[in-house]
């Protein structure tokens, strides 16, 4: 999986202990402390100048979303391997349904392909972010001692002044990396997810009495037989579409749990820097901070809506499952069918809804509901 191997990269997921993924972890752990320092000293020295102060705090509570982040995935990390283990055996369960159903099998493909781009298309354009924010000294300020984020005002930037730029650049790559790397991590398992119910969706619409059909087209058993067979076979398929029901509600439970605190500490991240952008570009007076405070709008917001997109697809496939039972052949099928079949509406009808710390739903009407205050 892509989201696993370019986390393993940045040396906070382990694909076995080697001596290349301690340094990678080593790295990974400095840059985190050197974000936590390096904004915070330079908070001590700047405060009391509003703006400057401000824009300062925007940068380390990016930065600080990505360092939590990083710590509680690192601090969890046996359960995301867990994840990682129950999705394979998720996707396992309606492997069969795909290679007999060709329509099928491109959802399963779609899916894949969706959560690949989407992690792609997310990692390179916050790439292409940060290193544009690392340029910009160099390219708007030559002839000045300028650092990309943080300025040392304690020494103007004299000492040292090479290793701190090149520094506050690796750390601002890696750590937003990680940042955004956990979100499209739990992203893709969403659309995944996403992609089994609706797999199910079909296969519950397919579930039909085939009675009509086959004698029409054979003579030699009895319509009684055929009836008995039918149901036998549609009883066995709404069996396996149960199970798989239950498996996949399992998995989004314990998705649910370990998922919880990432997803909120990106959701009260983003509010916090939401408003201290839309509050700096509102009372300054520069227009390169208003452009600045703008420009940090797009990061919070991007991240807090992967979570709500995904999540509301996943909302949408499991009431998709209760329409679809309705829609199958049950008017003439047996009792033990109908009654197998309320097991599967009972639990359908209850809304399949993530939350961020088991307190915030996670889907398009709350990322909505979020950004109304912010408008006005």
């Amino acid at each position: 999986m892509l989201n696993i191997r370019h986390l393993w990269v940045l040396g906070i997921w382990e694909l076995g202990e080697t001596n290349l993924f301690i340094l990678q972890s080593i790295i990974a752990v400095g840059m985190g402390a050197f974000v936590i320092v390096d904004r915070a000293v330079a908070v001590y020295f700047i405060w009391g100048n509003f703006e400057l102060t401000t824009l300062v705090l925007l940068i380390t509570f990016i930065g600080g979303s990505g360092v939590v982040k990083m710590a509680v995935f690192v601090h969890n990390r046996r359960q995301y391997h867990s994840l990682a283990n129950q999705l394979d055996e998720l996707l396992s369960l309606q492997r069969g349904s795909c290679s007999e159903d060709p329509n099928l099998a491109a959802i399963l493909a779609s899916s894949r392909r969706k959560a690949a781009r989407l992690t792609k298309g997310l990692l390179l354009l916050m790439l292409s972010q940060t290193l544009l924010w690392i340029s910009v000294p160099l390219v708007a300020y030559p002839e000045e001692s300028r650092l990309p984020f943080v300025q040392h005002q304690w020494d103007h930037n004299n000492k040292f002044y090479e290793i701190s730029y090149i520094v506050q650049s690796l750390s601002a790559v890696w750590v937003s990396q990680i940042s955004l790397g956990v979100d499209c991590l739990f992203a893709a398992v969403m659309i995944l997810v996403a992609a089994q119910l609706e797999i199910l969706v079909h296969r519950l619409l397919n579930i039909r009495n085939d009675v009509d059909i086959v004698c029409k087209e054979t003579a030699i058993l009895e319509k009684k037989e055929l009836d008995s067979k039918s149901d036998e076979n549609m009883y066995d398929e709404l069996r396996l579409c149960i199970k798989t029901h239950q498996d996949i509600l399992r998995f989004v439970a314990f998705l649910q749990d370990i998922m919880s605190p990432i997803a909120m500490t990106q959701f009260v991240m983003s509010v916090v820097i939401t408003c201290m952008a839309l509050f700096q570009a509102t009372y300054s007076e520069e227009f390169s901070a208003v452009l600045k405070c703008a420009s940090f709008l797009t990061i919070p917001v991007g991240q807090l809506y992967l979570y709500c997109w995904a999540a509301t697809n996943v909302t949408a496939q499991a009431e998709a499952v209760s329409a679809a039972i309705y829609s199958c052949s049950w008017v003439d099928a047996s009792e033990r069918f109908k009654r197998a079949l309320r097991l599967i509406i009972s639990r359908s009808q209850k809304p399949l809804v993530l939350t961020a710390g088991h307190l915030y739903p996670i889907d398009k009407g709350s990322f909505l509901t979020m950004k109304k205050p912010a408008r006005k």
